[in-house]
């Protein structure tokens, strides 16, 4: 083989690489969450962890976090959805964006993890979509709707110690999944639409199981609770609504006994 048809050979590879590359398009995946029955999940409660992958290798392609405003009330609960509506109107408005250079369709599986601040209510939810190259996914973008509500013990404190026949405070924050609030009377998240209710278990007894009630304070649900014996508890906080939401919550004290 010559010299110059071997320099000849390398050239066309080249060039047909870097063809190949021309080819390529910008390409933009927007990805947003919305609680049910309620607003756009974001910065306030967290935000949302994104994995973009190849639907056919789940080859991890991109990832990142959906951070943002919860959007606009009025448009969000209170206007009729129409059909090519975009809700997610204003550039706050929480999302992620993914950029790909793609000369090819590319089939994505992208799964959604959060809220990340949910504690035992984080949930994961998966979808797969088409990429066109230069036909960016805007607006709404691929749109996750996520089912469930955040309840966060307040108290007890996770191993809180408490003296025996101390009556102690059995206290929950609940909201939607996008940390909008519930208050007495609200248009929006009214508290009469929840039910919220502590088990609190010694070993694997049920000692009691308490009702809360809306506590005159932002999503705050309370009641009281006089243990009788000395030992450890656990407490466990469920709450669900009228739109088929629901959520958990865990936590644990201990009783400890007289010093004699």
């Amino acid at each position: 083989m010559s010299k110059h048809w071997k320099t000849g050979l390398f050239v066309m590879v080249l060039s047909g690489i870097f063809a190949a590359s021309a080819w390529a398009v910008p390409t933009r995946l927007t990805v947003r969450t919305l609680a049910h029955d309620a607003k756009f999940i974001g910065s306030v409660v967290g935000g949302m962890k994104v994995v973009v992958k190849d639907y056919y290798t789940e080859q991890v392609l991109a990832s990142g976090m959906i951070m943002g405003a919860t959007g606009d009330t009025k448009l969000l609960m209170t206007q009729p959805v129409t059909r090519g509506m975009v809700r997610s109107k204003g550039k706050a408005t929480a999302k992620a964006v993914f950029e790909f250079d793609i000369d090819d369709p590319l089939k994505l599986l992208v799964e959604v993890i959060g809220p990340m601040g949910a504690e035992a209510d984080i949930h994961k939810e998966v979808k797969t979509t088409w990429l066109l190259p230069g036909q960016d996914i805007a607006g709404d973008g691929l749109l996750f709707e996520m089912t469930g509500l955040i309840v966060h013990p307040h108290n007890p404190e996770a191993h809180e110690f408490f003296p025996l026949g101390a009556t102690l405070p059995i206290t929950a924050v609940v909201t939607p999944m996008c940390g909008c609030p519930i208050q007495a009377d609200s248009p929006l998240w009214n508290a009469r639409d929840y039910t919220v209710k502590a088990t609190i278990y010694k070993g694997s007894k049920i000692i009691a199981e308490l009702p809360l009630k809306y506590a005159d304070k932002t999503s705050n649900f309370g009641t009281s609770f006089t243990p009788k014996e000395a030992g450890g508890y656990r407490v466990i906080f469920t709450a669900h609504d009228k739109r088929n939401n629901q959520g958990v919550g865990i936590s644990g004290f201990v009783v400890a006994a007289p010093k004699k």
